[in-house]
């Protein structure tokens, strides 16, 4: 009996058995007709600029490791081997963006992403293998411990759940993320009919469809002829040439025009129903169909990027990783990471000099100038600096 499920195809199966989801290559039937799946969704636009978006801003964000100390403080601890993994070197083929980017971008299709800790004998990280998420999938055994079932080469391999990293998007069993392809698939649909409608509408001359009205009565031979003649001259290579019709034919216009049917502005709303569904702002697709509600100065609208696009997705890793990348003991002596964001919450050099000043007050602020310079990746004051700033706070 399941303990755990998903729906719309869109992750593993918790089971007591093997079994498990090994997606749909195929794609899912759409009421538009077409076929959507993980593998062809990035076909269209907005979905390549909506994961692409969010795969590289979180795969170029440092993460680095901190440790909090008795008194409130925290250290970052540059030389530790899980930054050198998240940050330098995961495994001897990948560099720490292309694999951060590609468990985002699994992720961002499939719902799931995996990555496979590799430990040395005292169970330090050695390094991360991602995991394909279509031929892996969480799994109970007899004894009722989650394990992680994954296929390489043909071979099965179980892995157990500590050495698993796993970044699930919206599910309901709190386990496998649903796979936002599978759930938004009517809306990607409807975007790839309407593209191949565009492309074909230009293919035949940008005329909508029609019939040849003949007069009389036409033979299978007259109208196989005649079929292939007219398509004969259709296509862009001869949509300003005159067209010729035989035996005193008519050509009806049966379909709407593109423009009656508002096809351009359909288009657009699918643009914008896909953004939605990733939560990214139109204007940072290239979208200019829409605005935000974010602001209108770069800072507040990166500050909605990080806060409601990218937090949901890079508490979750940081949360995964603190539980499974140090030892016991490290996360007793308070080893975390975080994702520095730094550089994308940066205001314009007006509002960081207004925002300093009043931090750096000798009355109500609450930072030393060392500490100003570190947030603006400075380097420490020297001796003579300081002397010449007249102090730390280069206000005493």
């Amino acid at each position: 009996m399941a303990i755990f499920s998903t729906l719309f195809g869109g992750g593993g199966t918790v089971t007591g058995s093997t079994a498990g989801w090994f997606g749909l290559p195929f794609g899912y039937q759409t009421s538009a007709g077409t076929q959507v799946s993980e593998y062809n969704a990035v076909k269209l636009a907005p979905v390549y600029a909506c994961v692409g978006l969010i795969s590289d801003a979180i795969a170029q964000l440092p993460i680095n490791v901190y440790r909090r100390n008795p008194n409130g403080s925290r250290e970052h601890i540059k030389d530790h081997r899980v930054e050198y993994l998240l940050n330098k070197k995961p495994n001897d083929r990948m560099t720490a963006f292309s694999f951060r980017k590609t468990k985002m971008h699994h992720v961002l299709l499939w719902g799931n992403g995996y990555a496979e800790i590799q430990r040395r004998g005292n169970g330090v990280p050695e390094a991360l293998w991602p995991a394909l998420p279509d031929r892996t999938w969480p799994n109970l055994t007899p004894d009722g411990d989650l394990e992680y079932q994954t296929t390489i080469d043909m071979v099965n391999k179980r892995i157990e759940s500590p050495d698993v990293l796993h970044i699930p998007a919206l599910g309901y069993d709190g386990v496998v993320g649903y796979s936002p392809v599978s759930v938004a698939r009517q809306s990607m649909g409807l975007a790839m009919a309407m593209e191949e409608f565009g492309s074909k509408f230009f293919r035949n001359d940008a005329k909508s469809g029609g019939f040849l009205k003949h007069p009389g009565k036409l033979g299978a031979e007259a109208v196989a002829r005649i079929r292939e003649s007219w398509d004969a001259q259709g296509g862009l290579e001869h949509s300003h040439r005159p067209k010729v019709l035989e035996e005193g034919m008519d050509f009806v216009q049966t379909t709407i025009p593109p423009e009656d049917a508002q096809f351009l502005a359909s288009r657009d709303f699918q643009v914008a129903e896909i953004a939605r569904i990733y939560r990214v702002p139109l204007h940072m697709i290239q979208s200019v169909s829409g605005s935000t509600s974010w602001g209108s100065g770069i800072a507040e609208m990166s500050l909605g990027f990080v806060r409601f696009t990218l937090d949901p997705w890079m508490i979750p890793i940081e949360q995964e990783a603190n539980n499974k990348l140090f030892t016991r003991q490290e996360q007793d002596q308070g080893f975390y990471i975080r994702h520095d964001t730094s550089d994308l919450l940066r205001g314009d050099i007006d509002k960081r000099s207004d925002y300093y000043t009043k931090a750096l007050d000798p009355q109500t602020g609450w930072l030393t100038r060392e500490e100003v310079r570190a947030a603006e990746d400075r380097n420490p004051l020297t001796e003579e600096q300081a002397a010449n700033f007249g102090g730390e706070r280069g206000l005493e």
